[in-house]
């Protein structure tokens, strides 16, 4: 009833399609009108849109009708379980992609708030960091007693021993306080160093002085150490020029390793970089550009440095990765499970349909035997069944009917045959035997009117209808000599015959024809003709055959001579009985299963080989010759 309601459902669509492409066509058509008597030259623009919208509605109309033939095509099974997919499949997937998105959005929007936070809390850490900077150069400029250095540096006396260790003891007081304890402090000239935490052979204090110090400038730029222990170490110092105690100008310079602001850079998902004025990296990893990236910045108010935060989307989809991988396998599992448990359910209420197409087919293959096991039940299906045995018991009593009348007139058909006797044969035969008796002796003309009194005996005898096969053998000898008077030294018979054979039963006559037809077929066109009689017992089955070396049969010929023919077409030969007649009685006495079979090349040899069951004491046949 479902699937009587989805077709339904596709019929309406396919004519709600149809009604809505034809209004929306004249909607355009009356439109076209309108505008082609209001505006002469839009007209033909019009016309093309319009010509364009209906070759589109007619290219999907025809994609339409396409889709649903080869739908239709399919087997009623595949085409429920793809409704049932779709069905399925479409708001899965609907709803599986709005969930991604939506996660998607919230993970993204979460991630940038937190890196946000992160930015600003981290920037507001530099800030104080180089606050601390600024505080220490305010106290250490404060100092009065680089002056007193300055003066007693070339005596180096008690005094300028008291005075830089009272500087150097505030210095790193400083430095431990605020700084700690990380920077490099130093006072310095262009040619002189006064002070510096460093010694003088560990610091190249002349060659900072000529790259670095800018009296304009506090915050320097990154650069690489001026120790001379280490190179590749980056720098930012904080330099600021003393008041004057000499005619030289002297400088303050703490220097702070990047570490110590590496130190400070937020970890909270993406990848922080601070850079000086000058767009050099003072620490940080510097992301590529690229747009599968979130970034912020922000600006560093004391130094004028920029703070720049890179969020990778590989990072930060990092988790929604796993679980769409993991929503999707599990997701696929139920699926598949759902599709698994649907098409059972499928199958299960269509096997009783298979069970019946599949004894219609062996109806249809010429089994009336077939039934389809039926049950109380009402629905469509078994009602169907129930219809179907009773019309195979019909068809079954309808054609044994039928068959009973057949079987009666051929009998009485063969019995008319049997009747027969050729007279060109017959006319042959006594020219063979009045030319014997003129040229030669007595015997030959009593062997070949010996072997053709057997012939007439078995043609004219209508009782039995089965005999041993030696029987049927000695009545082909006979038929042989007989042809062999007309034909002499133009053929040869040879037998291959099982001794077990010999006293099965078989129709009689079933041989004849076909050795008649060799020779009459053949013997014209072969200067030797050689045949071949050969038996044997298959598992319940007599096999006979006759092959000759004549000139062949084509497929159309073969085919044709199995055909029943009408009394005109009939070349009746000594016994009136064709190959055909043989066919035909074959099958009556034994079923559709057996008769002839033949083959050839076409050229070079013909084989006729008949099939027939072997005799047991409860066949018909036997039955019905005992009665007789």
């Amino acid at each position: 009833m479902h699937l009587y309601s989805i077709g339904n459902f596709f019929c309406k669509m396919v004519i709600f399609y149809a009604f809505f492409k034809e209004a929306f066509l004249s909607c355009l058509f009356l439109l076209y009108t309108l505008c082609k008597h209001l505006w002469g030259n839009f007209s033909e623009n019009l016309n093309e849109v319009y010509k364009k919208a209906e070759v589109r509605c007619d290219l999907m109309e025809r994609r339409f009708i396409m889709m649903k033939q080869t739908f239709m095509k399919l087997n009623l099974s595949c085409r429920l379980f793809l409704i049932i997919i779709v069905l399925f499949l479409i708001p899965y997937l609907s709803l599986f992609s709005w969930a991604y998105r939506k996660a998607e959005i919230i993970i993204r929007t979460k991630a940038q708030s937190l890196e946000k936070e992160n930015l600003s809390q981290t920037r507001n850490d530099i800030e104080n960091l180089c606050l601390n900077i600024a505080k220490a150069s305010d106290y250490l400029i404060s100092l009065d007693h680089y002056g007193v250095l300055y003066r007693e540096s070339e005596q180096k006396g008690y005094a300028y021993l008291k005075c830089w260790q009272y500087v150097d003891e505030q210095i790193q007081n400083a430095n431990n306080a605020l700084l700690n304890s990380s920077a490099d402090i130093s006072v310095l000239s262009k040619d002189r160093l006064l002070y510096s935490t460093l010694s003088y052979q560990k610091f190249r204090y002349q060659d900072f002085f000529r790259e670095q110090v800018v009296s304009t400038t506090y915050f320097s730029n990154a650069h690489k150490s001026y120790r001379n222990f280490e190179n590749d170490q980056t720098f930012i110092s904080y330099i600021r020029e003393l008041p004057s105690f000499c005619s030289q100008s002297y400088y303050l310079v703490i220097s702070i390793p990047a570490n110590n602001f590496s130190k400070l850079l937020g970890t909270a998902a993406g990848t922080m970089e601070l850079t000086d004025s000058a767009g050099n990296t003072i620490c940080g990893v510097r992301s590529p550009q690229n747009n599968e990236s979130f970034r912020e910045e922000t600006s560093i108010s004391l130094s004028g440095w920029k703070l720049e935060d890179t969020i990778s989307t590989d990072f930060l989809y990092r988790d929604i990765y796993q679980l769409r991988l993991f929503t999707f396998a599990v997701s696929l599992v139920l699926l598949m499970a759902c599709l698994l448990v649907t098409f059972s359910a499928i199958y299960a209420q269509l096997r009783p349909l298979l069970k019946l197409k599949e004894q219609m087919e062996l109806v249809m293959s010429g089994n009336l035997n077939a039934e389809v096991a039926t049950t109380n039940s009402r629905d469509e299906i078994s009602s169907l069944s129930r219809t179907f045995n009773n019309m195979v018991n019909e068809i079954s009593h309808l054609i044994n009917e039928i068959q009973v009348t057949q079987k009666r007139e051929s009998e009485l058909r063969f019995e008319m045959l049997l009747a027969q006797i050729n007279p060109h044969f017959l006319f042959n035969t006594l020219n063979s035997i009045k030319w014997m008796s003129v040229v030669s002796g007595t015997d030959h003309i009593t062997t070949t009117i010996t072997s053709l009194g057997r012939l007439l005996e078995i043609s004219m005898n209508k009782v039995n209808d089965v005999l041993p096969l030696g029987e049927e053998l000695e009545n082909i000898r006979s038929y042989i000599q007989i042809q062999q008077v007309r034909y002499p030294g133009r053929f040869d018979v040879f037998y291959h015959i099982d001794d077990s054979l010999l006293d099965c039963r078989t129709l009689k006559l079933i041989l004849q024809p076909l050795v008649e037809n060799s020779i009459l077929h053949n013997i014209e066109h072969r200067d030797y003709l050689s045949i071949d009689i050969s038996g044997k017992l298959s598992e319940d089955l007599i096999i006979l055959c006759v092959k000759d070396n004549g000139t062949g049969m084509t497929k159309e010929q073969m085919e044709q001579i199995l055909k029943p023919k009408t009394h005109a077409e009939k070349g009746y030969v000594f016994s009136g009985l064709g190959v055909c007649n043989v066919e035909e009685r074959i099958r009556l006495a034994y079923g559709p299963d057996y008769g002839l079979e033949y083959n050839s090349d076409g050229y070079s040899y013909t084989e006729v080989t008949i099939t027939f069951p072997r005799h047991q004491k409860s066949d018909p046949l036997l039955q019905k010759e005992a009665k007789q």
